[in-house]
């Protein structure tokens, strides 16, 4: 929360005098898969992301926010050559019927508010490629 020094309370009321502010996390992610998009989207429905951890692959959540349709075909046409059906962690996730998976290739950057207690991204929003990673080299990031 934001105050004002001299900023009264009112019950029952939005004013600009005490201000909510969210904090939000960023962390890189391995792109392993996308589902299938549903309604009136284009190309894909949501990201599957993981992480390293020692010389395994550790599902991490899904991210279906923060793109717009050019970035859905960049990404789309980018993610084709990757195709496999080999599922690179042992644990299942959502929509694992309409997913398609893909070789850890390509490396993303998202935002999201906190982990769970399950070691998932909560409101993970995507943010983009990022190319000058190695997907290897991707682990969970620690709060300093």
């Amino acid at each position: 929360m934001a105050k004002r020094a001299a900023g009264l309370y009112y019950s029952g009321k939005r004013t600009r005098e005490w201000l909510k502010f969210k904090a939000m996390n960023e962390q890189e992610v391995v792109i392993v898969g996308y589902t299938a998009p549903r309604r009136s989207r284009k190309y894909f429905g949501a990201l599957v992301l993981a992480v390293r951890t020692g010389s395994n692959w550790r599902y991490v959540g899904h991210a279906g926010t923060g793109f717009d349709e050019e970035m859905l075909r960049s990404l789309y046409e980018k993610m084709q050559p990757l195709k496999t059906q080999a599922k690179p962690f042992n644990v299942q996730v959502k929509d694992e019927a309409h997913t398609t998976w893909l070789r850890p290739r390509l490396v993303g950057e998202v935002k999201f508010t906190e982990w769970t207690t399950g070691g998932e991204m909560r409101h993970p929003v995507f943010l983009g490629i990022r190319s000058d990673k190695k997907a290897t080299d991707v682990i969970r990031e620690m709060p300093v």
